[in-house]
């Protein structure tokens, strides 16, 4: 008797693991440039909603010469979290694989995922891309997602348009449609993912009120999931408040005078230094070019003293809560303020200017 009840609880074990599986299948364009193989990786931080990472699979299945694939598995978190399915090409490895957006090439899809899921995703035969024109089946949520998509991916290609006024026009557009898609959208993920692509440094301040109540609602309807912590410190970040709560007391002190040295304090130091040697009579021209930090902004001057420690820009994006692409725009931005080509002429500068100021 007692074997049968063993053998009985074994199948329904059995059987209650089977039923929590996912499982995504499809159909996706794959040319001689693709791997055959699909790569699923979990998101567990906002910055890391566009990066790639070894660190990040979970999970891989091979696409068959048809272009179709099947990827189930059962060892998700239990609550919808953020997953990426991609495609790599032939000449990347899982340290160097590349998102491409729109036009050919385009080789992903953001997805809401748990165990019991099961999705189809399908490819338009009329693209090449891997991911060209997809629709997502299987879950209402999926379907806001690649609705969300759709108003996204366009933006990857403000680069092209050649008048400023007619860029800051788009980008405005873009911020206002994904605020629309937050404040109408009932599910709270999606509606987050529509906010993490919001250009924070570009519109916090504006929309303060608006990222703060929405990080509210996160508390409210999402008071356990992973991102809800993430998104309160990315908005502590940029509301320049403390972030130190709940972490050792030499921990708090360690961020505590970094957030002071990147709050132009170091910068200002130097500067007053630089200022105190020359006269009175000298021209504001003149001034700048003896400080080569004092166009810097707060944020730029926090960064290049990340890259004086010696942080790369994967480090940098992950202390500040940002995305890597907002980081190199503002490398790229302060290289060409303090005149410097790359992070050793950067790095250079630093050091000089605290040696002349040590020695003044």
């Amino acid at each position: 008797m007692s074997r049968h009840l063993l053998l009985l609880a074994t199948l329904c074990g059995f059987s209650v693991a089977l039923s929590a599986q996912y499982r995504i299948s499809g159909h996706l364009n794959i040319g001689e440039e693709w791997q055959p193989k699909v790569y699923l990786a979990a998101i567990d931080k906002l910055s890391d909603y566009y990066r790639t990472s070894p660190d990040m699979i979970v999970n891989t299945a091979q696409v068959n010469e048809d272009g179709t694939f099947v990827l189930s598995g059962g060892n998700l978190p239990d609550e919808p979290r953020f997953y990426r399915l991609y495609l790599m090409k032939q000449q990347n490895t899982d340290y160097d694989a590349c998102l491409y957006v729109g036009g050919d090439d385009h080789n992903f899809a953001h997805l809401i995922l748990q165990n019991n899921d099961e999705l189809s995703i399908t490819t338009d035969s009329n693209t090449i891309a891997p991911f060209g024109n997809y629709t997502v089946s299987g879950s209402s949520d999926n379907q806001l997602m690649r609705e969300l998509a759709s108003i996204v991916y366009p933006s990857f290609y403000f680069y092209r348009i050649k008048f400023p006024t007619e860029l800051k026009f788009s980008e405005d557009r873009l911020h206002a449609d994904l605020i629309r898609f937050a404040d109408t959208c009932q599910n709270p993920l999606v509606a987050l993912a529509a906010v993490n692509n919001t250009d924070f440094d570009e519109y916090f301040d504006r929309d303060r009120d608006f990222y703060l109540g929405f990080g509210e609602r996160l508390n409210q309807e999402l008071p356990h999931s992973i991102y809800t912590g993430n998104y309160r410190l990315k908005c502590r970040y940029y509301a320049n408040e403390e972030v130190t709560a709940g972490l050792p007391w030499w921990a708090g002190l360690s961020m505590l005078i970094l957030a002071l040295l990147a709050a132009s304090g170091w910068w200002q130091f130097i500067r007053l230094k630089a200022l105190q040697q020359l006269p009175p009579a000298h021209t504001h021209s003149q001034v700048t070019k003896a400080d080569p930090f004092a166009e810097l902004t707060p944020k730029e001057s926090e960064i290049l003293t990340l890259i004086a420690a010696g942080k790369s820009n994967k480090e940098i994006a992950s202390e500040l809560f940002v995305e890597v692409s907002t980081v190199k725009t503002h490398i790229n931005k302060l290289y060409g303020k303090i005149g410097v080509g790359n992070r050793k002429e950067a790095r250079a500068m630093v050091e000089q200017s605290l040696v002349r100021s040590l020695e003044s």
